[in-house]
């Protein structure tokens, strides 16, 4: 299947029409219409119901749309990096735990641009499985991970700092007096906490209790939206990390016992970095080792 093949066929699924598609393409209909019906005898599938209108794409077609569109811009920044190779430019993807400790890597990326403007950098925040399934594909450089285990089935740098662990909770709560909390009395109130399995392993460590047994009223898959809630709800805990950007009505308080969170930057095993990722890496070290 070819790259050309795959782009044809983006530009359909993406435009909704063989017309527009053709116009953007700089080909006639009829000409696009063949490229399509051939990449369908190459696959051995249907990618378009031609019969509705407008088009609409098989389930083999919306498949094959949303893996084009990975394979594509996977293409284009390759490209586009392997054009710059003389030079230290390019683009660098980061998949990201959402926590205070990115500051480190972001401080290494600052020095990093101003040294070297044409650098761009695409940060993406996602689940922990979807980010790990992006790095071995290809489809980001690097990722940063909080309390990862399985780290030598990669490259990787540990960061010299931890995250607090602790609840966020609304200041006129009952425990918002305290400066810190018991992790037996997080038992006693609905809580809020991620769906990771290792936050829920902690959550029901400190708790002395199975998480089944426990009040949970949320779970969430990235803390963001969800760190808003004690803003609004006075009677919940939110189980994370201390540094979250959180209005005035809502405070921070550790919990005891504390297991701090570690950091590191994973990239996948490789004997050859190019120069644009092994620039990144120093930097990122060099503030790793101020820290």
């Amino acid at each position: 299947m070819e790259i050309r093949m795959l782009k044809y066929f983006f530009e359909v699924a993406t435009t909704g029409t063989l017309t527009a598609a053709a116009r953007k393409l700089n080909l006639t209909q009829p000409a696009l219409s063949r490229q399509i019906r051939a990449l369908e005898d190459e696959l051995g599938v249907q990618l378009l119901d031609r019969s509705k209108k407008p088009l609409q794409l098989t389930g083999e077609g919306i498949y094959l749309a949303k893996q084009a569109e990975s394979i594509l811009n996977l293409t284009e920044k390759t490209s586009k990096n392997l054009k710059q190779r003389n030079i230290i430019a390019g683009q660098i993807t980061i998949g990201a735990a959402e926590t205070s400790l990115f500051t480190t890597v972001l401080k290494g990326i600052s020095k990093l641009q101003d040294q070297y403007p044409d650098v761009t950098i695409q940060l993406i925040s996602g689940s922990l499985n979807d980010m790990l399934e992006s790095l071995d594909q290809g489809l980001i450089d690097f990722l940063f991970a909080l309390d990862f285990n399985l780290k030598g089935q990669y490259d990787f740098i540990d960061l010299k700092s931890t995250d607090t662990r602790g609840i966020y909770l609304n200041k006129e709560h009952d425990l918002a007096t305290k400066d810190e909390i018991i992790g037996e009395e997080i038992a006693n109130y609905p809580i809020v906490t991620s769906r990771s399995p290792i936050w829920l392993d902690y959550l029901s460590l400190i708790t002395n209790k199975p998480t089944e047994d426990l009040n949970i009223r949320m779970n969430f898959n990235l803390i963001g939206n969800a760190s808003l809630y004690p803003a609004f709800n006075k009677e919940i805990l939110l189980l994370g990390i201390e540094g979250l950007p959180v209005g005035n009505t809502v405070k921070f308080i550790p919990v005891n016992p504390q297991i701090p969170s570690h950091a590191a930057l994973l990239w996948k095993h490789t004997q050859f970095l190019s120069s644009l990722h092994e620039e990144f890496l120093y930097f990122v070290n060099q503030e790793i080792e101020m820290i």
